[in-house]
């Protein structure tokens, strides 16, 4: 079930950006774990297990962003050994559950996750593998001598081909095949904006896209195959991925949307008209991000939908009009997790901020209570207590919302603040600051909360 995933000819956007070219979609996301990664998951056990360095007593360790987790995890279960898996606070709650219910020991943490797994190994160097597919040469291997060659097999001739880059071994494996059979044919890298990969003359920042990216080549990344690339940021990719759904019944993640938008900025680009065929890599499925782009007030909440259009004679009304019941302390960044919590009194939010008052983040009383519950801890170490000492911005909110009054789309509404409580218990209300820097800042002013907008529906009536 591993690999040998369809090509699917795409019918409707194509036409929808004016394209004459044939567009196909590598559909990855059909693999049995649900993404493109289960191909060097497989790979890399494999070779493992071949080269005879798996016992009874074998742990697999793998730093990842997710989806070779659940690949690693979901081979190591039919392998009856253990897994560990190490990975960043960025990744969605979905990835994380679907590891631990493969039976994986899940670490999420702020630190190098490869670090992380390198002293797991000096632990126990005689039982624990680390695949590390940023540096595993069956990474690049297996998707020369599979993906690229299902490729190849089902369509002879491709013009160009698209993909993403994370670990890079897809683009290395695929490219170097590709190259091979059709030197003239174009590797397009999909580059989110905010990474620096190949876009080396961007403004590196933060992006919500998943799994791709970054600022730092891994080992098996070959940038030569590229011949070029296309940045593309959050909304473009987020609503393409959307698209895909809708139009062509392809349920796939955000990477395959920044995919999927890099291709017809590239074909357009290009001019590639009737009868040249492009070929664009899907990685993931939609089951990763229920509760992010696949969600609607997710996506109203980061201004890439507008909210639905409603008649209620509140709906439309700015949020300038509701006034916050409560006030919530604005904490300096200096402070303790402990004087935080003293801060916060009997609320249960605070908001961080720096010495120019510019939003830092959130913390809670629910959030510290849960890390406090939730300790990490490296295998054969004991559960330490949380150290309420510590700097609060170490435990901030994985996710805090923000409505500024003077965002891209102009006033908010109290509809889409209404709508945006459906998935979260506070906004931060506050305004954009431009700095001298050419950066745009976020300046709290209140924190608005699902009584706040039930009291101002009470009061319109």
């Amino acid at each position: 079930m591993v690999g040998n995933t369809p090509l699917v000819k795409l019918n409707k956007i194509p036409k929808e950006y004016g394209l004459e070219c044939d567009i196909y979609a590598k559909c990855e996301f059909l693999n049995p774990g649900g993404s493109i990664k289960d191909r060097i998951s497989l790979a890399m056990m494999k070779e493992a297990e071949d080269g005879g360095n798996v016992t009874k007593k074998t742990v697999f360790v793998e730093p990842t962003s997710g989806n070779t987790g659940i690949g690693v995890a979901f081979d190591a279960a039919l392998m009856e050994r253990k897994s560990i898996i190490i990975t960043g606070e960025k990744n969605s709650d979905e990835k994380i559950s679907t590891m631990r219910l493969l039976g994986a020991e899940v670490i999420q943490t702020k630190k190098s996750p490869i670090e992380i797994a390198h002293r797991i190994h000096d632990n126990d160097p005689e039982n624990v593998i680390i695949l590390n597919q940023f540096e595993n040469p069956m990474n690049p291997r297996i998707h020369y001598e599979t993906t690229g060659e299902e490729i190849i097999h089902a369509l002879g001739d491709v013009d160009m081909v698209v993909m993403g880059v994370g670990t890079g071994g897809t683009l290395s494996g695929v490219g170097h095949r590709i190259k091979e059979h059709l030197p003239q044919c174009h590797v397009i890298v999909a580059e989110p904006d905010g990474s620096t990969l190949f876009n080396v003359d961007g403004k590196n920042h933060s992006y919500l896209v998943e799994g791709i990216g970054g600022s730092t080549a891994p080992i098996v990344l070959d940038k030569s195959v590229a011949n070029g690339f296309e940045v593309v940021n959050d909304e473009e990719a987020f609503l393409m991925a959307r698209k895909l759904s809708e139009k062509e019944g392809l349920l796939c993640g955000g990477s395959s949307g920044t995919a999927m938008a890099a291709a017809v900025k590239a074909a357009k680009r290009m001019n590639l008209g009737a009868g040249k065929r492009v070929v664009v890599v899907l990685t993931d499925g939609i089951r990763n991000y229920m509760t992010k782009f696949v969600c609607d007030q997710w996506m109203e909440a980061h201004l890439f939908l507008d909210p639905p259009i409603h008649t209620m004679k509140w709906w439309k009304d700015p949020i300038t009009k509701l006034t916050p019941r409560h006030e919530y302390p604005m904490i300096g960044v200096g402070l303790s997790c402990l004087q935080a919590i003293k801060e916060m009194d009997k609320e249960n939010v605070a908001v961080v901020v720096n010495d120019k008052r510019w939003f830092v983040g959130a913390v809670s009383k629910d959030s510290l209570r849960n890390n406090a519950t939730n300790p990490t801890k490296l295998p054969g170490q004991s559960s330490e207590d949380f150290d309420f000492n510590e700097p609060v911005v170490k435990h901030l909110l994985k996710t805090s919302y923000t409505l500024a009054k003077n965002g891209k789309k102009g006033m908010p509404t109290i509809g889409l603040l209404s709508r945006i409580l459906d998935i979260t218990d506070f906004v931060i209300i506050g305004k954009n600051t431009n700095s001298t820097d050419g950066e745009v800042h976020f300046t709290p002013e209140s924190v608005a909360t699902a009584d706040d907008v039930l009291n101002y529906i009470l009061q319109k009536h």
